[in-house]
């Protein structure tokens, strides 16, 4: 079978086409992200199932349920697609014109940055394709641990990460409260004064709670937040609406709605981290990846 499918498989549209609806588990959300009408992604995958010989999912209610074929297929599809990619950014690169598709993947903190970063990126490269992956951590984790992308952008790294990281921009973690509240226009604040408000925080394992969390441990206070959410921007109008004070970074207080939000003047603040770009041990660094890399070193957001 192996070598009828060598022998037939003439496009890896079909390949890619599989990938996205097998990632984001639905054809509407793959006939969205593909740009493509839903018959066409249905017809795709038929025609793929044929040539496969093999069912790849099944139906149940309104939710695609994978069989172990799709998952084998999808596995040799992202190395297949993976490997053209690589030669053709490496072609590209010959010619000494950098093009391809570069798959990025950040946490959602990173989503105030990012755009700007890969627009310069792309003024200077116009003819590379971005894929931006913005998810919290414990999913860009997966991706990681996966191989799925070629960049992440990480606050907080795991261990293993270390060796394949590189620092290239400061995060500094404000504490805010509205402008109406009692805290935002005194000059000096000591931390002990905080605990006595309420508090609103992201959800453990991200990136801020964990520098939040290790920062409180380091002044010997122990920090209960009132109310866990999993979005900067609800945690900001939150705020705004006197539900507490929170602590955010830099780069997601540029946002804020209407100026409504009071940086706190407090000892010890704010907490000093930083962002790095990670590279995965488990794809080949491509010319286009490391021309990113130097990219976003030499034009840092803000700077």
């Amino acid at each position: 079978m192996s070598q009828h499918l060598r022998n037939r498989l003439g496009s890896i549209r079909q390949l890619r086409v599989f990938l996205n609806v097998y990632e984001l588990g639905s054809v509407t959300l793959a006939s969205q992200a593909l740009n493509l009408t839903q018959p066409t992604v249905s017809i795709q995958l038929r025609q793929l199932t044929e040539l496969i010989g093999m069912q790849l999912y099944h139906v149940v209610g309104k939710k695609l349920i994978f069989t172990q074929a799709a998952d084998t297929l999808a596995k040799y599809a992202n190395e297949l697609i993976d490997t053209i990619d690589r030669l053709e950014i490496e072609l590209a690169d010959l010619s000494e014109i950098k093009a391809g598709t570069l798959k990025v993947a950040v946490v959602t903190s990173a989503k105030y940055f990012i755009p700007h970063l890969l627009g310069s990126f792309c003024r200077t490269y116009p003819r590379v394709d971005i894929l931006l992956k913005v998810d919290n951590r414990g999913n860009i984790l997966a991706r990681y641990h996966q191989g799925l992308d070629d960049i992440y952008l990480f606050s907080h790294l795991e261990p293993q990460m270390e060796p394949y990281s590189i620092q290239f921009l400061p995060n500094r973690l404000y504490p805010v409260a509205p402008k109406a509240h009692p805290l935002a226009h005194q000059s000096h604040i000591e931390p002990e004064d905080l605990l006595k408000y309420p508090w609103l925080s992201r959800e453990p394992g991200s990136g801020t709670r964990h520098a939040i969390d290790t920062h409180f441990k380091k002044l010997n206070l122990q920090f209960k937040p009132n109310l866990v959410i999993e979005s900067n921007e609800a945690i900001k109008h939150c705020v705004i609406a006197g539900m507490g004070l929170t602590i955010l970074s830099e780069y997601a207080l540029e946002d804020q709605p209407g100026g409504d939000l009071v940086k706190l003047s407090i000892a010890g603040f704010p907490i000093l981290t930083s962002w790095h770009i990670v590279r995965t041990p488990l794809k080949h660094q491509t010319p286009l990846s490391e021309a990113f890399i130097h990219h976003a070193i030499r034009h840092k957001v803000g700077e």
